[in-house]
């Protein structure tokens, strides 16, 4: 890999992209090229292990995707993880999630799924990072010249979690699944509208 390819994938993939780039170059190094020959057997049993481990989670979790996204059929383990971590904030969702995988809708109303979402989940971030940063500052002011035991310390924690817990699912349902819905509803994909909390029978073929 020159350095012309590490930069344009620094700047154009994920943080972790150019690493993971870098690891597989490295571990796939043929004997006596340019790996020492004291580290290569070890280096081969590792990547024998790896790609055992890498090979299930593939399996376990994408092997439903192959016949609906075609793209993904030569593709790494580490490249397909670029994908779920660019993607993580849509797929959380429960009605996002049943529309990319139970269905195959037009691509407008996928650009406006993702903008919708993209700008929700963003003011739901700041909105809760705001108000856990004041919630937390004020805690701490209430307790700040109190000596708490390990029992009361224990249930002010799980009192905390408790709030913290059900404030992001409270302002999750308000800020982004709400709109969601909405916009479903809107499109026409009523079938694939699923609330947060609610379940919804699967197939085996959905991970």
């Amino acid at each position: 890999m020159s350095w012309e390819d590490f930069l344009r994938d620094f700047s154009n993939q994920p943080v972790l992209g150019p690493m993971f780039g870098l690891y597989y170059k490295f571990m796939n190094i043929k004997r006596y090229d340019h790996m020492p020959f004291y580290f290569y057997p070890y280096a081969r049993q590792w990547i024998s292990f790896e790609d055992t481990f890498l090979t299930f989670i593939d399996w376990l979790v994408d092997a439903h995707e192959q016949e609906r996204n075609k793209a993904d059929a030569n593709r790494s383990f580490y490249q397909r993880s670029y994908y779920v971590f660019d993607n993580y904030l849509r797929y959380q969702n429960d009605t996002m999630a049943n529309l990319m995988f139970d269905t195959q809708a037009r691509k407008v109303d996928y650009d406006r799924y993702n903008s919708l979402l993209g700008r929700k989940n963003l003011q739901f971030y700041a909105t809760m990072s705001t108000i856990h940063s004041v919630s937390f500052m004020y805690l701490a002011y209430f307790f700040r010249f109190r000596r708490v035991k390990f029992l009361p310390a224990v249930a002010i924690s799980s009192a905390y979690y408790y709030y913290f817990e059900k404030t992001n699912n409270i302002a999750y349902k308000l800020i982004v699944d709400k709109n969601m819905i909405s916009l479903a509803r809107e499109l026409g994909h009523e079938k694939h509208i699923q609330p947060v909390g609610h379940l919804k029978n699967r197939g085996l073929n959905y991970v």
